[in-house]
């Protein structure tokens, strides 16, 4: 099974790791080089989990910038082009924080059913064979769930060798995935909250106690 990225993809996964590099090291004088290659590590861990869960869902989806557009509940209250909020949103805390809020929400995935793919399939007594919004709710879970395993992957790690990096690495996996659980816009939690619920409240909570337990790395 093949996991395949365009070219506008591969920019804006591009981007969004310098982005997340400047959210890591900002405002840090004297940074530690090594840094720069969480966002690498994390960002191709999650959207790569994401393109192989979209195959098995019969997904098509392509990555690109978080853009915000609505902002009202009637359709006619939106912006006559979408802001690309996951540009500036990142940075503008970064800067009116100080670094202290460090907001991770670069990329968002758009979907469309794969036809040729989906293939009728039991889920408990009803047979599906068209795209329902459990589909990316479900590939956006895979998504969170492969940041948490590198978190753990990390810590073990950390315990074993004692490198300051991979605590940094267990901590940005799980900032990275709780900030991208919000259930706002066009977000991966977005997605997981209207598509599975209980799945979506379950990672909040996992997440929730992971960051506290990292925080006393």
């Amino acid at each position: 099974m093949s996991i395949e990225f365009n070219k506008k993809e591969i920019t804006w996964i591009i981007i969004s790791m310098i982005l997340f590099a400047f959210v890591i090291i900002f405002p840090l004088q004297d940074p530690n080089l090594l840094l720069l290659l969480l966002p690498i590590i994390i960002i191709l861990t999650n959207t790569m989990a994401k393109k192989y869960a979209a195959n098995r869902f019969n997904l098509k989806i392509t990555y690109n910038v978080w853009q915000f557009q609505r902002y009202g509940l009637a359709t006619k209250f939106k912006f006559k082009k979408p802001i690309p909020i996951g540009l500036i949103l990142p940075i503008f805390l970064s800067f009116f924080s100080l670094g202290i809020i460090k907001a991770m929400t670069f990329l968002q995935f758009d979907y469309e059913d794969n036809k040729q793919k989906r293939l009728l399939r039991n889920r408990g007594r009803i047979r599906r064979e068209e795209l329902n919004e459990s589909d990316p709710g479900y590939t956006a879970a895979w998504g969170f769930y492969s940041l948490l395993i590198l978190s753990v992957i990390a810590a073990i790690l950390n315990s074993l060798t004692d490198f300051q990096i991979f605590t940094e690495l267990a901590k940005y996996s799980l900032y990275y995935g709780a900030w991208n659980l919000l259930p706002i816009s066009n977000l991966d939690g977005t997605k997981l909250f209207f598509g599975n619920f209980f799945n979506w409240a379950v990672l909040v909570l996992i997440f929730f106690v992971a960051l506290m337990t990292t925080a006393g790395l």
